[in-house]
Parts: structure tokens; C-alpha cells; sequence
């Protein structure tokens, strides 16, 4: 995690050679069929005076082969390494030295006569034989990954995360990369380790639960961030459980379902670090039996304080059962109501939501004049 953390910091000290280098996926197919097919032997004279077509292909792929080769072993040379990612500048310095012991440097922008491309095809047989093209392959496609990847980062202004060794969760002015004006909130929670969100329907809860848990997976993964500041724990493992539904292979309900998920984090509890996701637990089954448990399940989890529990209820019910523990922070988005009208924020703000809409939002969409009519 920290090592890619480490390559896109490279690639983004490199960012002004990625950002104008590209290639089309076309043109890498066509080389790496080329290189699947290559018969040496069928390089010929005869070929190339019967199968004048097939032939001409055969050149085609040469050229293209070398244009690739040389410029891209161009940029490798020149692409700024650091001592603080030496594993990723000893596999450049490895492509570098595969490319230039093929023969594309000397025959780069050079008119090429029959000798010339037969001994380039002699030349990287060997090559392929031995699977040092598979090797580059891998490397080329994971080039291209950070690549892009930093060039995400790079235009979406996104910053690389820390990680602490106690329980401090801080995530200053984030928001979901998907909104094009995205409202920011800011989370810091010290010494409580449950999040139990409430709020009206569309306040804005699952998407800020979605924000979070792309930050934090995005984190875990050594990617940088939707935020301007990112300090949390590190997890053993992540839970996110977003319109959980029946599983009709294991002949699960939709509440059963929701039961072998809980299951299945506490299981991972017992020995690992965890970040869980919860989003309206336990909505498949009746009021009455969603409030105990519910009430069960965020105490019962939150004795686990190295880890991370967020949830999202509409069980005002249970809003004084959940007051008592010192380790839950209460939370909701923002909703006004004036004048029969809503206004929705998507600011964040302590303590719990008792707006209730539904029916509100039921007869300003005309069901209630559609249904009595």
C-alpha cells in the first residue's frame, strides 16, 4: 500500500512525460499478435515475391514494433527516479536494459532493407522464446495503470492519505468524486469508533457514507484521495454493505442475508482490524425486531475500538438506547422544512435527525391525488 503510494508520487514527479505520452490499444495488439506469430524462417525472398500481401504485413509490424520500442525505452531513460522507490526504479532500469538489448535504437527512423529486418526477427526470437517479452508486458500494463491513476490524481487534485497508529479517524473537507458541485464535510472523531447516521430520505446519508468508504478503501489501496486532509488507522480488512438483497443460491432472505454479514465481521473481529459499512441495517425485517437488534449490534460492535463501524437508521426508536454509549458519534445530514418545503444541505451536524418526510414527499409527488382519483 505504501509502495504504491510511493510509485504514484514517482509518476507524479513525472507527470509532464505521461501526460503527453500515449499509445492506442490497437497499435499494442497489433504488436504483440506480430509477436505471437513470428516465424523467422518464413522471412524469405519467396514470401516476399508469392505472399506479397502477408509480406507487407510482416514489414508493417517491424515498423511499428521499433516506433513503439524506441519511444517508449525513450521516455524510460528519461524518467526521473528516486531513491525513496528503489523496487520500481530497479524494474525501469530492467525494461530499460530488455529494450535496449533489442535492436530498435539502431534501426529507429533508418531506411531498412530485406537483410536488415530478417536479422531483427533472428534478434528478438531468442527474446520471446525466453519470455522476456511476458515479462515487459506486465510491466508495460502496470506502467499504464499508474499512469493513469496519477493522472486522476493529478486533475481531480486529490491528496495521499496518512495513517496512524491509534484510533483517530480525520477526513478534512471530503466529498464523492462522482458530484460535479459537491458539498465537503469534515469528519473527526477521537475516541468513539461507531458512526450511526440519521437524517431524512435524500438528505444525503448514503452518499456521504459512499464518500467515506471510497476514501477509505481508496486509502488502503495507496491511492490519494477525494479530501484535503486523510488521517486514519489502517484496517486488516473492509466491509461495505450498500442494497444488500436475498441470496437466492444460498437460500438467504434479504434479513438473512443482513444476518451473515454482521456474522461474517464479527468472525473477521475476533482476530483483524475492521472498517464496516452498514447502510439502513436491518431493513428486512419488522420495526420492533430491527430496533433490538440494531441496538444489539452497534453496542456489541462497538466494544471493538481498533476498528470502524458506520451506520445509517430510520429507527427513531432506539435514538436514546444508542445516547448511552460513550464510543457512537450521532450524526445526520441537514434537512429544513419551511413552509411545507424542503431544504436539504448536506452539511453534516451532530446529534439525531427526527424529520420525518416520507409522507410529505408522497403527496408532493402526487400519489395521494393519483390513488384517490
Amino acid at each position: 500500500m505504501l509502495n504504491v503510494q510511493q510509485i504514484l508520487k514517482l509518476f507524479l514527479a513525472n507527470f509532464h512525460m505521461i501526460d503527453s505520452y500515449e499509445i492506442k490499444e490497437q497499435r499494442i495488439s497489433s504488436i504483440q499478435k506480430f509477436l505471437d506469430e513470428i516465424d523467422a524462417s518464413q522471412y524469405n525472398y519467396f514470401t516476399s515475391i508469392k505472399y506479397r500481401e502477408y509480406f507487407k504485413e510482416i514489414n508493417t509490424n517491424i515498423s511499428l514494433l521499433i516506433d513503439f520500442f524506441y519511444h517508449f525505452g525513450l521516455m524510460l531513460r528519461n524518467f526521473q527516479r528516486k531513491e525513496i522507490c528503489l523496487e520500481y526504479s530497479s524494474e525501469i532500469d530492467k525494461m530499460i536494459t530488455f529494450i535496449n538489448f533489442l535492436p530498435v535504437n539502431e534501426s529507429y527512423n533508418q531506411e531498412l532493407d530485406f537483410k536488415k529486418r530478417k536479422d531483427i526477427l533472428v534478434k528478438i526470437t531468442p527474446q520471446i522464446e525466453a519470455g522476456n517479452f511476458e515479462l515487459f508486458w506486465n510491466f508495460f500494463y502496470m506502467f499504464d495503470v499508474y499512469s493513469s491513476i496519477a493522472k486522476g490524481i493529478k486533475v481531480n487534485n486529490l491528496v495521499f492519505p496518512e495513517f496512524n497508529a491509534d484510533t483517530t479517524f480525520t477526513i478534512k473537507n471530503f466529498y464523492h468524486l462522482d458530484l460535479n458541485k459537491a458539498v465537503k464535510n469534515t469528519l473527526d472523531v477521537k475516541d468513539k469508533n461507531t458512526i450511526v447516521f440519521t437524517g431524512a430520505n435524500m438528505s444525503g446519508k448514503s452518499t456521504t457514507m459512499k464518500s467515506i468508504s471510497t476514501i477509505v478503501l481508496l486509502a488502503h489501496l495507496g491511492i490519494a484521495v477525494p479530501a484535503t486532509y486523510c488521517n486514519i488507522p489502517f484496517y486488516d480488512r473492509i466491509f461495505l454493505y450498500f442494497f444488500v438483497n436475498d441470496n437466492l443460491k444460498e437460500g438467504y432472505s434479504h434479513f438473512a442475508q443482513e444476518i451473515m454479514n454482521v456474522k461474517n465481521v464479527l468472525l473477521e473481529l475476533q482476530s483483524k482490524n475492521c472498517f464496516a459499512v452498514f447502510d439502513e441495517i436491518f431493513s428486512g425485517t419488522n420495526i420492533n425486531d430491527a430496533s433490538q437488534i440494531t441496538v444489539n449490534t452497534v453496542n456489541g460492535l462497538s466494544k471493538f475500538k481498533n476498528s470502524f463501524f458506520i451506520f445509517s437508521t430510520h429507527l427513531n426508536l432506539i435514538e436514546n438506547h444508542l445516547t448511552e454509549n460513550k464510543n457512537v458519534l450521532l450524526l445526520n445530514l441537514e434537512c429544513l422544512l419551511e413552509n411545507n418545503k424542503l431544504l436539504f444541505t448536506y452539511k453534516l451536524k451532530e446529534g439525531w435527525s427526527r424529520l420525518e418526510i416520507g409522507k410529505l414527499l408522497f403527496d408532493q409527488y402526487g400519489l395521494n391525488e393519483l390513488l384517490n382519483s
